[in-house]
């Protein structure tokens, strides 16, 4: 399988604190991937990693056949011009209209006219279903709208990777479930990867051609919606599940609770 993405043996720590000890990840061209695993495991952290944000402190991140780490900001900014990306806050200008928001990358990026901008933001604005809300600013539209345009103008490039962190978190179900289709088939009519980062388990599954699941400072668990759940792995058992307590301790490390109290006294 041709991948686009290649993390390789990634060590990573943020001061004393370790998020990977030794990450591999391979994320397949023209797929839906999904990141899975509990709050501060690292899952937003991997997107830093791709769009050159954040470097590794051992290990190569590759995408499309470049060693992200080893760019100089010419060539980072170029290779960014390929990426799309969704925020969690959808992070849109608020001084300027949905439509100006699409067509800010485009003219930033491109020499194209003016005319022929209008028709590709209109079109791009078509595909998320709120052409008719193009002259509408960002404090006038809902959460999910706001994360719809978001998305339009992560496309407006047409990127070949597209990276969305937290893409349901917030929404309402029909919200959130519209950006489950959106995801899914605009991947799949423009040919494009999408990277998802996600603790939602239901959405995450219900879109993804291949799922990791981090924890410990590594993967482990991958695979499809299928094998996910099919998984005998405590670890992925206990996440899939939503269970309480497993490999992910519901207790907090702290010394036995009788001699504790016995002792009359902190430790």
């Amino acid at each position: 399988m041709d991948n686009l993405i290649e993390m390789r043996h990634v060590q990573f720590a943020y001061g004393q604190r370790r998020i990977y000890d030794n990450l591999n990840v391979s994320i397949p061209r023209g797929k839906v991937s999904v990141i899975m695993g509990p709050s501060g495991c690292g899952k937003s952290t991997l997107l830093n990693f791709i769009g050159g944000r954040v470097k590794p402190d051992v290990g190569e991140i590759i995408v499309d056949g470049i060693d992200v780490a080893k760019l100089n900001r010419q060539r980072l900014y170029k290779l960014r011009k390929s990426m799309g990306m969704m925020f969690q806050n959808s992070a849109l200008l608020t001084d300027l209209s949905v439509f100006e928001n699409v067509a800010f990358p485009i003219r930033e990026h491109t020499e194209l006219d003016e005319k022929l901008i209008r028709h590709l933001v209109l079109f791009k604005l078509q595909m998320v279903g709120l052409r008719g809300a193009r002259d509408l600013k960002p404090a006038e539209l809902s959460g999910g709208m706001a994360r719809r345009v978001a998305l339009a103008r992560a496309i407006a490039l047409d990127p070949m990777l597209v990276m969305y962190d937290e893409p349901f978190t917030g929404l309402d179900p029909i919200s959130k479930g519209v950006i489950v289709k959106l995801i899914r088939e605009i991947g799949d009519a423009l040919g494009m990867t999408s990277l998802v980062v996600t603790h939602d388990v239901e959405e995450g599954l219900s879109i993804a051609d291949q799922v990791f699941l981090l924890g410990d400072g590594e993967v482990v668990g991958q695979g499809t919606r299928a094998e996910m759940h099919a998984s005998e792995f405590p670890y992925v058992k206990q996440f899939i599940n939503g269970a309480p307590d497993g490999p992910v301790a519901y207790h907090y490390p702290a010394p036995d609770y009788r001699a504790d109290l016995m002792n009359g006294e902190d430790s």
